[in-house]
């Protein structure tokens, strides 16, 4: 069970005890995160009045990945000059040429779209904040004080920046080893979604934990313990968004498929510490 770290003077949210029946028996594993993650985009279709705020993420993610794409597109050559410093002739350099300049634009219009995500969050995070509150409300959860739009904003760019601080390196460097070793592509690329998958799903299962004003070490412990279901929640994340159509709302369906999920383990590891 997660512990509150509210400010002097702000009360925590009520202990309420769920219905038996909404408590889980076991501990939700990688099923439970699959199934969150369609609850959370079947959640926001069937809620119009969350549409509008559905909007400002999706926005501010689609601006930002159009910015930072051309941007990344026009660098692209200098990454490749940066790599072939003195590029030989013939048929073979050529070749090898057109291959490091589509490499370097895939590179920079990935990075462009983990960074646009990123930033999108926490520069949306009222809205989101709003969106989780509705759909834990309409689980039966208790209702946390509210966190100011600046405490709101930092708390949500620590958790962006704590993922891109521990994926993106690796990611890179598995990208530069498929690339220069093609067979350890075959190992790589389920790596890099698994880790992938693995920042997505901490990124937005942070942002109802963030509301309750849970400290980052405790939010990565709350993680740690619940491993199976965050793995199966940004697997099927990551599979989803290979679909455009649900790439330009999986800020908001993600987060209220987060919200749900947090939700349901809080509700499993609190009935864990008292008589069922």
């Amino acid at each position: 069970m997660i512990t509150p770290d509210a400010s002097p003077g702000v009360p925590a949210a009520p202990v309420q005890s769920p219905p038996a029946a909404l408590v889980p028996f076991e501990r939700p594993g990688f099923g439970a995160g699959l199934k969150a993650v369609l609850g959370g985009y079947g959640y926001l279709f069937r809620t119009p009045d969350l549409w509008p705020l559905a909007l400002i993420p999706t926005g501010i993610a689609l601006v930002l990945s159009i910015v930072l794409g051309i941007s990344g597109v026009k660098l692209a050559p200098a990454l490749v000059a940066l790599i072939v410093k003195e590029p030989g002739t013939g048929a073979l350099w050529t070749v090898l040429g057109v291959v490091l300049q589509v490499f370097s634009i895939v590179v920079m219009l990935v990075a462009a779209l983990a960074v646009s995500f990123a930033l999108a969050k926490p520069l949306s995070g009222p809205a989101l904040e709003r969106m989780v509150r509705r759909a834990e409300a309409d689980m039966g959860a208790p209702t946390w004080p509210e966190v100011g739009l600046l405490d709101d904003m930092w708390r949500a760019l620590q958790s962006s920046l704590v993922a891109l601080a521990v994926t993106a390196p690796i990611l890179i460097l598995l990208g530069v080893l498929s690339f220069f070793f093609a067979p350890l592509s075959v190992v790589a690329f389920p790596l890099q979604l698994a880790v992938a998958a693995l920042a997505g799903a901490w990124d937005l299962c942070d942002c109802p934990l963030s509301i309750r004003g849970v400290p980052v070490g405790a939010r990565i412990e709350f993680v740690r313990r619940n491993i199976g279901a965050v793995m199966g929640f940004g697997l099927g994340l990551a599979l989803l968004s290979f679909l455009p159509c649900t790439l330009l709302i999986v800020l908001p369906a993600g987060v209220l498929g987060a919200a749900r999920l947090v939700v349901m383990l809080e509700r499993y590891e609190a009935a864990g510490q008292q008589p069922r």
